[in-house]
């Protein structure tokens, strides 16, 4: 159980090794060199007034996309074909990512108003992603996202190290004519595990899983949530068109405030499809495909707002720091930490390399990334200081098991990040004698290079979960002949240490769809969907290991 020395260089597989005794044999080569990335033309804009057809309805996932096969499936990715007629133009004068000042809220307004309207035949099958183990919060975030160390929650006084059922929720049936309805998000207060529902969100107790408030919050069903926290305060999407957004005080269950996002009264089923929230302290935003705007938490006073233009907010991603990805027709794209307090200034900016996307925010301090291109979404991650690169590591063809349950920036799982340290986790295989072949490899931030993989024993599989003090928690799923347990990884060795094992039923309750996965907070395991089907029976919003 103890690490094995990696081989020179930034591959863990790099070593040449017989195809027959490792399934990673085949050299794995950079997405790009280090000092140079792709240079790919951008996607071609639609002709000026034409409009594509809708893409054909496939069951469920994204337009034109096949029906999600478990983990790691991908998508309509970020940042790709624009929709029918574009995206709206920036007003003159904006900030880098179309974010305005509150003096320019009026003006604003009626632009993304007049867009709206235009851009109203819009379709989309569905927002919903890949399947996915779990993001972690960060600050006070109870949500799902979020990378940094002891992000997991309050540890207590201690853990039990036989984990056995403690309670589910089922989930709501959905209508065969709707096909599917997300439900992002689950925070976390002192006493209370709050879920976004079909139609409502409900506070759980910890210990017995009894209701304890219900908030009605009747939507379409394609609304999102920030997967953040702050303050006990959380904030959703929600409405006939999802063209509203509450704030949801997590202790009592009431509303703190709702608000109607700009263009909500000339709102239809897609104007606010692919809506993106993020909470970083007394700030929430949401991004969506043709606009953008900030609140206050506390009085919901708007800090920003924006939407036209040659640039805008891509995307938002919360906890330590506010984050936003901006995309500027397609051809560059741009991270900036936002000052939230200074009406939506950028902190600073990095681009990133032409022909790269950034697909998705990992962690918001310090700030990691991955990139890709068109054709491969996920083919490098980076770090990212004061707006320069601090470092990057390549991905290569799909040696690493990098999880996500939709197309938020935030939805990204199982990718750990410490104040120095990147956590990926490989891909798990198995040779021919049936031993899995996986691990958890550790990157330094600061310079990219590899410090050690870490590979479990005995058949287990392994996936990057949490921190528990400087620790990293893993979780080794349970087969139908492996018991499943927890695990902690030395930050400096690499060394495996037992944790907690799951009682020997878990391998059924926890089998992970592609919408679903796993959490842990406060010495609790969680398994938590964010998508429910219509025909499953038998889905469950929660379910508590403890």
């Amino acid at each position: 159980m103890s690490p094995q020395t990696p081989p020179p260089g930034d591959n863990p597989y790099a070593a040449p090794v017989p195809p027959g005794q490792n399934p990673y044999a085949a050299p794995t080569q950079p997405a790009f060199p280090q000092q140079q990335f792709p240079q790919a033309p951008p996607p071609p804009p639609y002709p000026s007034g034409q409009q594509q057809p809708p893409p054909q309805q496939q069951g469920y996932g994204y337009p034109g996309q096949q029906p999600q096969q478990g983990y790691g499936q991908q998508g309509y990715g970020y940042g790709q074909t624009p929709p029918p007629g574009g995206y709206p133009q920036q007003y003159t004068g904006a900030p880098g990512g179309g974010r305005s000042s509150n003096k320019m809220v009026a003006i604003v307004a009626a632009v993304v108003a007049a867009v709206l309207v235009i851009g109203g035949g819009v379709y989309f099958a569905t927002k919903g992603g890949g399947g996915g183990d779990k993001p972690k919060p960060q600050a006070d975030a109870g949500g799902s996202n979020g990378t940094t160390g002891g992000s997991g929650g309050p540890t207590g006084g201690g853990h039990n190290t036989a984990l056995s059922l403690k309670w589910q929720i089922d989930g709501d049936k959905v209508a065969q004519k709707d096909n599917l309805k997300d439900v992002v998000g689950v925070w976390f207060t002192d006493k209370y595990v709050v879920k976004n529902e079909i139609d409502k969100v409900v506070a759980y107790d910890k210990t017995t899983g009894a209701p304890a408030w219900t908030l009605p919050a009747p939507s379409s069903g394609d609304c999102t949530a920030a997967r953040d926290s702050w303050n006990n305060q959380a904030a959703i999407q929600y409405g006939a068109h999802c063209e509203k957004v509450m704030v949801v005080n997590l202790t009592t269950g009431k509303a703190v405030w709702t608000k109607d996002l700009p263009g909500a009264s000339s709102a239809d089923n897609s104007t606010f499809d692919y809506t993106q929230m993020a909470i970083s302290g007394d700030a929430v935003g949401v991004s969506w495909l043709e606009g953008s705007i900030a609140y206050r938490l506390s009085d919901q006073k708007v800090l920003w707002q924006g939407g036209a233009g040659q640039c805008k907010d891509d995307g938002y991603a919360g906890g330590k720091q506010f984050v936003a990805v901006v995309n500027c027709g397609y051809d560059t794209y741009k991270v900036q930490v936002i000052d939230t307090t200074q009406n939506g200034k950028s902190k600073w900016s990095w681009t990133a390399p032409a022909g790269t996307q950034v697909t998705a925010i990992v962690s918001t301090d310090p700030v990691v990334a991955i990139l890709g291109t068109e054709s491969k979404l996920k083919t490098d991650v980076v770090s990212l200081a004061d707006g320069k690169l601090q470092s990057r590591v390549s991905l290569g063809t799909d040696k690493y098991d990098i999880q996500d349950d939709g197309t938020e920036q935030q939805s990204v799982h199982n990718v750990l990040v410490s104040k120095d340290t990147l956590y990926l986790t490989l891909q798990g295989q198995r040779d021919g004698q049936g031993q899995v072949l996986g691990g958890i490899v550790a990157f330094g931030l600061a310079d990219g290079k590899q410090k050690w993989i870490a590979r479990p024993t005995d058949k287990h599989e392994i996936t990057g979960l949490d921190f528990i003090g400087d620790k990293v928690l893993a979780y080794e799923p349970a087969g139908y002949d492996v018991q499943g347990r927890l695990v902690t990884v030395d930050p400096a060795s690499g060394a495996i240490s037992p944790y907690a094992t799951f009682s020997k039923d878990a391998y059924d309750s926890l089998d992970t769809g592609s919408h679903e996965y796993l959490q842990w907070h406060d010495n609790q395991f969680y398994l938590v969907n964010r998508t429910m089907y219509a025909g499953i029976s038998d889905q469950k919003y929660l379910i508590a290991y403890g």
